[in-house]
């Protein structure tokens, strides 16, 4: 087990980040996207909204018009005004929204790419607990997060209280103006510029914060050596585990060269460090076969099963290490040790030919 936040000094790895992920845990900032829908706001409403203001009070004078100049309107005619200043404010406010919404999605996609998880909403313990809800409140992370939101609205006002010193005397000299357009003027102009400097203002703040929020994040998922040890245990699986399988497969594998002994032509040692066994059958293959090879144990263990089953033994040290190098088991000897092969199973058929001769003589 890892200690404190002292010991994570790796970086996280990608195994830990796609679980995180997956955990819906990502490096975010929401004052960002909050940004990028003030700014995306501010825009619509600086392109549309002399359009927007226009179209609403032409809209409302063709209604009053249509309705004072009708004698006898009823409910019927009613419905069908209300219906057509519904229409005309739903396509006007309908872009606003629109693009809004599309900027909001493209500001997350863009931070976190596309992500899709039901964990991150899935109801937790720990979230309605008590004791951690106050833990969350007063933590370094809630301190940091009340401290942002008060030099956010520290610069929002100071730059507002620069903007509107720079106007006083303009909006000081408003009441002094008989035509109450200039004074809406003048107003309107004020408030722009604090619009604007508003949204210029967010948007740097929420770009540091996403980077912020990246720091932190990577500080949080970084990890222990212990961690990634086991880690990397878990994902090839326990060592002690992985050997005792590969023990086993070798010993079902000498077991089958084993049974390969008794049935072969000739076994050609080192003598002290190699056996390898030699079978050929004509019909079964062109050239001569290694059906089972050993070294050391393994090798003394195959000379006791060849002695047990009179299976011939010949020495021949350069022969047998070559064997061992180069040929696997159930394959055909390569041209290059054909020779030196053909010459001991020659000697071994002529021995076992003498002998059965000799057998029969007697």
């Amino acid at each position: 087990m890892s200690g404190g936040s002292s010991d994570k000094t790796e970086q996280p790895t990608q195994k830990r980040l796609a679980d995180a992920r997956e955990q819906g845990q990502v490096a975010k900032s929401n004052d960002l996207n909050g940004a990028v829908v003030l700014a995306t706001a501010t825009m619509i409403m600086g392109f549309f909204g002399p359009y927007t203001y226009n179209t609403l009070v032409s809209t409302t004078e063709s209604l009053y018009t249509k309705a004072l100049l009708h004698p006898h309107i009823g409910r019927p005619e009613v419905n069908v005004l209300m219906i057509s200043m519904l229409q005309t404010c739903f396509l006007l406010v309908a872009p606003f929204f629109v693009g809004v919404a599309v900027m909001a999605t493209l500001s997350n996609i863009i931070q976190v790419k596309p992500l899709f998880t039901v964990k991150a909403i899935q109801p937790k313990f720990e979230k309605i607990n008590p004791l951690q809800g106050f833990k969350r409140i007063f933590s370094m992370r809630a301190v940091i997060e009340a401290a942002k939101a008060v030099l956010k609205m520290t610069i929002i006002a100071m730059a507002a209280y620069w903007l509107l010193n720079g106007h006083m005397s303009e909006l000081m000299a408003m009441g002094k103006y008989d035509d109450l357009s200039r004074s809406v003027s003048i107003l309107m102009t004020v408030l722009q510029e604090i619009t604007v400097w508003s949204v210029v203002i967010f948007l740097v703040l929420g770009v540091a914060d996403f980077f912020y929020q990246r720091y932190e994040f990577e500080k949080q998922m970084r990890m222990s050596k212990q961690e990634i040890k086991e880690e990397r245990r878990n994902s090839d699986g326990d060592p002690m585990i992985k050997h005792r399988i590969r023990q086993m497969g070798i010993q079902m594998t000498r077991k089958r060269q084993l049974t390969s002994v008794p049935t072969a032509d000739v076994v050609i040692t080192n003598p002290t460090h190699f056996s390898i066994v030699i079978k050929y059958d004509p019909d079964v293959s062109p050239a001569p076969k290694v059906v089972a090879k050993g070294v050391d144990h393994f090798a003394m263990k195959i000379r006791e099963v060849a002695k047990e089953h009179n299976v011939p033994i010949v020495e021949n040290k350069p022969l047998a290490r070559a064997l061992y190098k180069l040929v696997e088991v159930d394959s055909m000897i390569p041209p290059e040790l054909f020779v030196g092969v053909a010459q001991v199973l020659a000697f071994v058929f002529n021995k076992q030919k003498g002998r059965r001769a000799k057998t029969k003589r007697v």
